[in-house]
Formats: structure tokens, sequence, C-alpha cells
């Protein structure tokens, strides 16, 4: 058994994550995996949806190199030097989006691109698995689920108010910026400055200051606290096998392929089918966002609460039910009534909320001492993989044209998105072949609920 942390590290280290982590979440949502800003980018250098397949899946074919994580450091009794190493790379790359539009044609800029993305990506695949390691040695089990939500709070609303800078920054410069941003273009002299062929210029501001915030968190990152990890003798890949010998992390092993290959389906097309179907500007994807991230907020807490009482399989199971419901509504918006999407939004943020902590946790809660990093690290390469399938499975099999149910017009965006639900609530199947040592039924999640509905109704009123 390892020896636990002691009250004061894990303080200071709450504090010292919590600040790391939002100028880390800030330089994310700018320059990485997931960017709204990558996919402008992307349509600006005359993306293609096989382009956007590509995109998401090498954020997922990124995954495999946790597994080098586990090959850098086995024989190191400390983690925090390698990781400082890795991300202060990691973190200088996105410059280089900044010189695309400048100086190379569309087809060559999108393959140099992807090539950048593709190296950043697995840089931080690498870094994380190192920090995840890092992170669950200093923090108990038996709060870590309230930990990451308390983190994960922090993180939203630092993403949120630098997203909602970032693209009315952005907006200034697009031919369609949307009401907000034209109503602010009127206010503001009339000025060349703000005409579409200065896009690139706005594009390198915000690369340029989401360079600058990682490297700020990674000046942080410095200062946490570490406790040293064992050495691990045996050979790489016996290490690696380790993990699958164990039955019972083979059976998570299935829930994550069988979630991340639902998770996969038409992955790649919900910032483009925005921008591109809907017609929706950055702002108005940001207000999707601030719906999502104040959903997220509210659901944080409880899912924290939840996770650590009754365990992580429960949790996830509620947390499929949203899941599937998502994309599935998706299927009912038009370019001229998108405002279902605002409603999914909240819908969303709940369910991610807690799918996120349980990605994070479940693993660690069935690893064994000292094996979390090489179980976490074989579970994210195996789970990158699958959702790397569907990925590019969309991109390259999505119909050209919009199909017609009668009189209901479907894009071909939406017939994945419909599927991918669906696909999402089976994951109930395998779920159910996961033991976990907290994990208690659903009916007993029902029942607390229920109870304290109940004591809030019986309660007297205050006069």
């Amino acid at each position: 058994m390892e020896p636990m942390a002691q009250p004061a590290e894990i303080r200071r280290t709450t504090r010292i994550s919590t600040l790391e982590g939002a100028f880390a979440q800030v330089h994310f949502g700018l320059t990485s995996s997931g960017s709204i800003f990558l996919t402008k980018l992307a349509v600006l250098l005359q993306a293609t949806p096989l382009h956007f397949g590509i995109l998401s899946a090498i954020g997922q074919l990124s995954q495999v190199f946790q597994l080098l994580g586990v090959a850098l450091t086995r024989r190191l009794t400390s983690r925090k030097r390698t990781v400082i190493r890795l991300l202060a790379v990691g973190r200088i790359l996105p410059l280089a989006y900044i010189a695309l539009p400048f100086l190379l044609p569309p087809t060559t800029a999108l393959a140099v691109f992807l090539a950048v993305f593709f190296l950043n990506t697995s840089l931080q695949a690498v870094s994380g698995n190192l920090w995840v390691a890092w992170i669950s040695d200093m923090i108990p089990l038996a709060g870590r689920g309230r930990f990451f939500a308390r983190r994960n709070q922090y993180l939203l609303v630092a993403g949120l108010l630098a997203g909602y800078l970032s693209s009315a920054f952005v907006d200034l410069f697009d031919p369609q910026p949307g009401a907000v941003i034209q109503s602010l273009r009127s206010l503001l002299p009339p000025t060349p400055l703000f005409a579409a062929a200065n896009l690139p210029y706005a594009f390198a501001v915000v690369f340029g200051v989401g360079v600058a915030l990682g490297f700020v968190s990674v000046a942080i990152l410095t200062r946490q606290p570490e406790r040293p990890k064992p050495v691990e003798t045996a050979p790489f890949w016996r290490l690696i096998a380790e993990p699958l010998r164990d039955g019972n992390f083979r059976r998570l092993l299935v829930y994550g392929l069988w979630w991340m290959l639902a998770i996969g389906i038409a992955s790649p097309f919900w910032s483009p089918f925005m921008i591109k179907k809907l017609g929706m500007s950055l702002v108005n994807i940001q207000v999707y966002g601030t719906i999502s991230t104040i959903a997220s907020l509210l659901a944080l807490r409880p899912w924290g609460t939840l996770i650590d009482r009754f365990g992580n399989r429960t949790a996830m199971r509620l947390a499929v039910v949203l899941g599937g419901l998502n994309p599935i509504l998706w299927v009912l918006v038009t370019p001229q009534h998108y405002g279902l999407v605002y409603f999914e939004a909240a819908t969303s943020g709940i369910m991610w909320s807690g799918a996120g902590i349980v990605a994070t946790n479940f693993v660690l809660a069935i690893a064994p001492d000292g094996k979390r990093q090489v179980y976490s690290a074989v579970f994210g390469a195996f789970s990158g993989l699958a959702m790397m399938a569907t990925m590019l499975l969309s991109g390259a099999a999505l119909p050209e044209q919009p199909v017609f149910l009668g009189r209901w017009r479907l894009e071909p965006e939406q017939l994945l998105f419909g599927l991918g639900g669906l696909a999402r609530w089976s994951t109930q199947i395998p779920l159910s072949w996961i033991r976990e040592a907290q994990a208690r039924p659903v009916r007993e999640v029902l029942a607390s609920v229920g109870e304290q509905v109940r004591r809030r109704v019986r309660r007297p009123p205050v006069p």
C-alpha cells in the first residue's frame, strides 16, 4: 500500500492544480483539440468532410501515445520534470497555425495543419497520462470525485470567459458575424481593419494569446507537489500486458471501446454543422457553450458527490441516458429553427460534466496501487483507437446530398447524429458487466433523491 499524501500536501495540490488548470483550459480552448477556432481555421483553409474526419480522428489516435508515458517514466522516481518538458514543447507548437494562411496554399496548409495538430495532441496525450498518475498519487480515492468536480468548475468558467472574448474578436472580421457583433460594429467608427481579408490576423492574435497562457500554466505547474513513484523493473511490454490479464479491467475496456465507438459517430461534424449548415456565428456558438457550461457547473458538485457515494458505474449509467438523447435532438433542427440546440446544450452540459469525471476516475478506481498510470495508459490508447475508427468512417462515408423522409429534409450529418444517439444508449450493456467495489444500484440513487424531495416537501415553511 502506497503512503497517503498529507493534508497540507493535498490542500496545496488542490490550489495549484486548480490555478494551473484554469490557464491550461484557456490554452486548450483556443489552440487544441475541440477548439472552435481550429474548426474555423480549417473552414478558412477549405477543409472537406474527410479533412474534418481526419482532424477529429487525430485527436483520438494520439491517445495511443499515452503508452509512451509509461515507457518514459517506468524507471524514474519522479514524473514532474518529464511532464514539464513535454508540456513546454507541446504548447509552443500552435504558433505554427499563425503562419499557415500567409505562407502556404490551402492544400499544403491543410497538410501542415494536420501534421502539427497530430504532434501537438500526441505530446498532450503523453503528458496527460503522466499528470493523471501524478495527481492520483496526491488526491485520495475517497475524495477524488469531489476534487475533479471542484477543479472542473473553475476550469469551465475560465474557458467560457476566454471563449466569449476570443469569439467576439474573431467575429468582428467575419462577413457574417451575427446580430450581436453586427450591432457592435455599428457602434465603432468605419474602418477597413475588420475586413474579411484580415481574418488570418485575428487567428494570429487568438493563437498567440493561447500559447502565452499555456506557458503560464506550465510555470504554475512547476510549483505543484509530487510524491515519489516506485521504479518499475519489469520489461515495458510486460507492464502493458498486466492490465489485460485483469478480468475486471478487460470488462472496463470493453465498455470504453463500446462508448468511444458510439461517441465517434458524427463527432467530427458538430462544429462544422453549426458553422456551415446552421449558419451560426462564433458568438452564437459561444452562447450554446455558455448554456452547456452553466449546466456543467451546476451539475459538477452533485456528480462528484454521487460518484463518491454510489460509484462511477452508477453515475455513468445515468450519464448514458442523457448521452443518447443529445445527438437525437440535433436531428430536429433546421437553419431557420435551431433554438432546440440551446436546450440540448443544457442536457449535454449535465451529461458531459458527469461523464468527464467518470472518464478520469473510473480506471483509477479499479487499478491497483502503483499501477494507475499503466492502467490509464492502456485504457486511453484502446478507447482512443475505437473513437478514431468511427470518426474516420464518419468522414469517409458522409453522404453528399440531403435525405428526404416525406417532407422532412435531413442533412447528411443529421443521419449520423441519430445513429450515434442510439449507439450511445446501447453502452448500458457493457456497463453492467463491470465490477466496482463502491458501486451501488441505480435504484438506490433514485430512492435517495426521492427521500430528499420528500423531506423538502415536508419541511415546514420559514415564517
